[in-house]
């Protein structure tokens, strides 16, 4: 990154499309959403958009990261222009490290730490202290996946709809990213089922990069046209 940038000289950059761009009308607050897609699609930089979008509007964000460190999380919303150290600092971004304590890494005084992530009541116990801070804040938890391979296959779909609830009926939104090819088809059915809304993902061969797709597939209250858009960092 250029000085410029780092000296926050330059406009951060755009992706696009986002959620509002995918739907004619409907209620964007209060929602459970599911980004769908193979690993390398974008769904946690689209993640990452969508927090960052927030923040820019007002909207306080929490990141509850399983599968890297906030520290990787960072640099990687950084490499867009997308700075979180000053909303971090405000508390307006809060990190809940799941992965950093499991992996016997080192932890930040700034983040809030999970012990383990098989037992998704402890993050539902860390979350809803975070968010009684927070007015309708935007939550994404990366990833989905990772909690539902440590959890009992049958406990996790009740848990994770509690979960949910408990957030969009305190006026949050939460994001939850699956990755595909790694549960079977009963899983992902039955947690799309359960959001609000669901974003799929996909990643085109083409020459000399491929290009990456996403689409609405559906969202309650809303029309959504399935078709397939280039997501793309302007």
């Amino acid at each position: 990154m250029s000085d410029e940038a780092m000296a926050g000289t330059t406009e951060p950059a755009k992706a696009r499309p986002m959620i509002g761009d995918l739907v004619r009308f409907g209620q964007l607050t209060q929602v459970s959403y599911m980004l769908l897609g193979p690993l390398g699609s974008g769904k946690t930089t689209y993640a990452e958009a969508f927090l960052y979008d927030g923040l820019q509007l007002g909207f306080p964000a929490v990141f509850v990261t399983t599968d890297v460190s906030p520290r990787v999380v960072r640099n990687d919303m950084s490499r867009h222009g997308w700075s979180v150290d000053a909303y971090e600092k405000s508390g307006q971004f809060v990190f809940i490290d799941g992965y950093s304590e499991r992996m016997g890494a080192p932890t930040s005084s700034s983040t809030r730490s999970l012990s383990k992530v098989d037992d998704i009541s402890e993050l539902g116990i860390v979350l809803s202290e975070v968010l009684d801070d927070l007015v309708v804040a935007r939550v994404v938890v990366d990833s989905l996946s990772t909690l539902i391979l440590h959890s009992s296959p049958v406990t996790m779909p009740r848990a994770v709809q509690r979960l949910s609830g408990r957030v969009t009926q305190s006026s949050h939104s939460i994001m939850f990213v699956l990755e595909e090819g790694v549960h079977d088809e009963k899983t992902y059915a039955t947690f799309s089922y359960m959001a609000d809304a669901v974003l799929r993902f996909k990643l085109e061969d083409s020459d000399p990069v491929p290009i990456h797709k996403i689409r609405m597939e559906r969202m309650r209250g809303t029309e959504t046209s399935r078709v397939w858009h280039d997501f793309v960092i302007e």
